[in-house]
């Protein structure tokens, strides 16, 4: 199997310019725990994620090295969380995307991306190795149900 047969293109993309808020809305809406943010060329910029979403969120004491790891004391955490997320829904994605996610091509073996995969704990952007236009991206369910679908067929 090629990566071609579990390259979902139909997957939600951001632009640069969307806010936090947008790129809130579309994680939910659909279900991703990831999206793609390209620029207007459609090249791909990075990836904005509910992992980064949630290093907006938390206190940055428990986030650096060493720092705390016992949130016990913190007493409304809802409501703080509410306020960190409203103080932070305006923002650009460009300002919090995280440019250095791995990211494969469509030559990409499907074992390797696999690998990715497990790694990250993140579907798998795919862009195109020559002008970096995004092609895009490998899901973890999709690739799963396709293992599976195969594995029943010679099981």
């Amino acid at each position: 199997m090629t990566i071609s047969k579990v390259l979902n293109t139909s997957y939600p993309t951001l632009r640069d310019s969307d806010l936090i808020s947008d790129a809130t809305r579309l994680l939910l809406e659909h279900r991703h725990s990831a999206l793609p943010v390209v620029d207007d060329n459609g090249r791909y910029l990075g990836i904005f994620s509910m992992h980064r979403l949630f290093s907006l969120l938390l206190p940055r004491a428990v986030l650096i090295e060493g720092g705390v790891s016992d949130l016990a004391f913190v007493s409304g955490p809802m409501k703080m969380l509410a306020e960190k997320m409203l103080e932070h829904n305006g923002r650009r994605i460009d300002e919090v995307l995280v440019k250095d996610a791995p990211t494969a091509h469509s030559d990409t073996p499907l074992l390797e991306v696999v690998l990715m995969l497990y790694r990250n704990e993140s579907d798998i952007p795919v862009v195109d190795r020559e002008d970096g236009r995004y092609l895009g991206m490998v899901a973890a369910a999709e690739l799963l149900a396709h293992i599976s679908a195969e594995s029943r067929m010679h099981g």
